[in-house]
C-alpha cells in the first residue's frame, strides 16, 4: 500500500515530489518496483520489502499520463532483510551512478540478479532450458566484490573536476574512495586532480601486465597542455582528441596476460572489466565450444582475439578460425596478437553483413556482442549456417533472452546457460549460453 508524503522543497538539484512507497520485486536496470495509486514507480536505492520515502525524478504534473515514474529513495522507514552498510557512500542519494546496489548484501545481490534474469527469460518465451536452473554465480575468489574494476571511465566537468556522473544525471560527482576500482587505479588519485581545459572524460586502466594507463579524452584537447602529475607514477598516458589517439608516454596500448598468452589492447579498447572475467569466460568457452579438430570456427565480435585463441587450440593446425570485428583498430590488434596461429584469420566488418555474405557453413561459433545483442536476423543466419554448436557470451540478459527465443524457433535448443556476477554492486550480469541443434 502506498501513500503520498507531504510535498516538500527540493533537497537537491534533482528534487521533486516526495512519496512514501512500499517496495516490491526487482526490475531490469537495477531499480525496484513500487506502486502509487496504481502507477508503477521504479525506485533506486532500496531493496525488496522496504518502506521508503522516495523523491520523484520527474515532475508528476508533466508526466501525468506516463505509464511509470522514476524515484530515488531518500529515507528508509522500514529496512528490508537484504540491506547492508553501503560499500560506497558516494553511490548513495544523489551519488555516482556506478554502484546502484552498493547498499545490498552481496549474496542478496546475486539472488536478486537471478530473479531478474529468470523473469527476462520467461517473458521472452524461452522454453528449451529449465529456467529455474539459471543461477548467478560469483567470480572465483571474489568474496567481497571490491577492487575488481580494471577499466573505469571518469567524467570531467567544465571546471576540470574529475568524478562520475550521477544516476540519470549529467552532474559530475565526487567518487571518494572508489572501492570498486582496482588499487592501481585508485593510486592515480584522479578524483583529487584538476584536468586541463578541454578534457571531457578520462579512461583509467589497470592491466594484468605492465603499468596502469590514463587516457584524457576531449575533442579539442591540446596534448601539449597536459602536465603529467607525480601521483601517476609510471603510468602510460595518452590523449584522445577528435583527430585520434596521441601517446604522451607509452605506445597507446596496454597488455593483458591470459594463461601463457599475452594480448595487446588499445588503451581505450574493450577488455573485460572484472579482473578475473577474461580468465573465467575463456575457461567456460573452452569447455563448451568443442570445435572439432581440423574443423572450422567463427569468433564473432572477436575483439582482440581472446576466444579466437581458444578456438584455434581446438581446431588445431589443420582447422580454420575467422575472427570478425567491426572496430578496425581492434581487428588489426587481433591479427597481431594471433600472428603465431596460422589457422586464424581476421576480418573487419559488420558481423551480420559478414555472416549474410558467407557461402557454406561452419562447425562452431562463439559470439560476444555488445549490450544490444546479436539481434534476430543474425541469430536466424547462424541457425542456418552453424552445423554443431554456438556459444553466446552476453553482458545484457534482456537482449540475450530475446536472441535465445529467436533461435529456439529455428530448431535449436539451449544445452547450458550459466550466469556470473562479474559486476558486483551493480545490476549487470554476464552469461554464457550453449546452443545446439535439436536432434531430428
Amino acid at each position: 500500500m502506498t501513500s503520498d508524503a507531504e510535498t516538500a522543497p527540493s533537497s537537491s538539484a534533482l528534487g521533486g515530489r516526495l512519496l512514501t512507497l512500499t517496495v516490491g520485486p526487482p526490475a531490469a536496470g537495477g531499480t525496484f518496483v513500487a506502486r502509487h495509486e496504481g502507477r508503477v514507480v521504479f525506485v533506486r536505492g532500496t531493496t525488496p520489502g522496504e518502506t521508503v520515502t522516495a523523491r520523484l525524478l520527474e515532475d508528476p504534473e508533466e508526466r501525468a499520463n506516463a505509464r511509470f515514474w522514476r524515484a530515488e529513495a531518500l529515507d528508509v522507514l522500514e529496512a528490508g532483510p537484504d540491506r547492508a552498510p553501503s560499500v560506497w557512500e558516494e553511490a548513495g542519494i544523489d551519488g555516482v551512478g556506478g554502484a546502484e546496489w552498493a547498499h545490498i548484501a552481496l549474496p542478496a545481490q546475486r539472488r536478486i540478479a537471478t530473479e531478474v534474469m529468470q523473469e527476462l527469460l520467461r517473458r521472452a518465451g524461452v522454453t528449451s532450458f529449465p529456467i529455474e536452473q539459471v543461477q548467478v554465480e560469483p567470480a572465483p575468489h571474489d568474496a567481497e566484490g571490491l577492487a575488481w574494476r580494471t577499466r573505469v571511465r571518469y567524467a570531467v566537468d567544465a571546471d576540470g573536476r574529475v568524478g562520475m556522473r550521477g544516476w540519470r544525471s549529467h552532474e559530475v560527482r565526487p567518487v571518494g574512495a572508489d572501492p570498486l576500482s582496482a588499487q592501481a587505479i585508485r593510486d592515480l588519485q584522479l578524483g583529487e586532480w584538476t584536468a586541463p581545459e578541454g578534457t571531457e572524460a578520462i579512461d583509467a586502466v589497470a592491466p594484468s601486465a605492465g603499468p596502469a594507463s590514463v587516457v584524457l579524452i576531449g575533442r579539442e584537447l591540446d596534448p601539449s597542455a597536459v602536465v603529467i602529475p607525480e601521483t601517476w607514477g609510471d603510468a602510460d598516458v595518452s590523449v584522445r582528441t577528435g583527430r585520434g589517439l596521441v601517446p604522451l608516454r607509452g605506445d597507446g596500448l596496454v597488455h593483458e596476460r591470459l594463461g601463457e598468452r599475452m594480448f595487446a589492447v588499445s588503451a581505450t579498447g574493450f577488455w573485460q572489466s572484472h579482473r578475473r572475467a577474461a580468465e573465467l569466460l575463456s575457461e567456460v568457452v573452452e569447455s563448451t565450444l568443442r570445435a572439432p579438430h581440423g574443423g572450422s570456427a567463427w569468433d564473432l565480435y572477436g575483439g582482440v582475439g581472446v576466444f579466437s585463441a581458444v578456438a584455434a587450440r581446438q581446431v588445431g593446425d589443420d582447422g580454420s578460425v575467422v575472427s570478425v570485428e567491426g572496430n578496425r583498430r581492434a581487428s588489426q590488434i587481433a591479427a597481431e596478437n594471433l600472428e603465431d596461429l596460422p589457422q586464424v584469420s581476421t576480418a573487419t566488418a559488420d558481423v551480420t553483413d559478414w555472416v549474410r555474405a558467407r557461402r557454406g557453413g561452419v562447425d562452431t561459433v562463439v559470439l560476444d556482442p555488445p549490450r544490444s545483442g546479436a539481434g534476430t536476423e543474425l541469430m536466424d543466419l547462424l541457425a542456418a549456417a552453424v552445423r554443431q554448436r554456438i556459444v553466446y557470451v552476453s553482458c545484457e540478459p534482456s537482449t540475450l533472452a530475446r536472441d535465445l527465443a529467436a533461435i529456439e524457433k529455428k530448431g535449436w535448443h539451449i544445452a547450458d546457460l550459466r550466469a556470473f556476477d562479474l559486476f558486483p554492486h551493480t545490476h549487470h550480469i554476464e552469461s554464457v549460453a550453449v546452443l545446439e541443434r535439436v536432434s531430428a
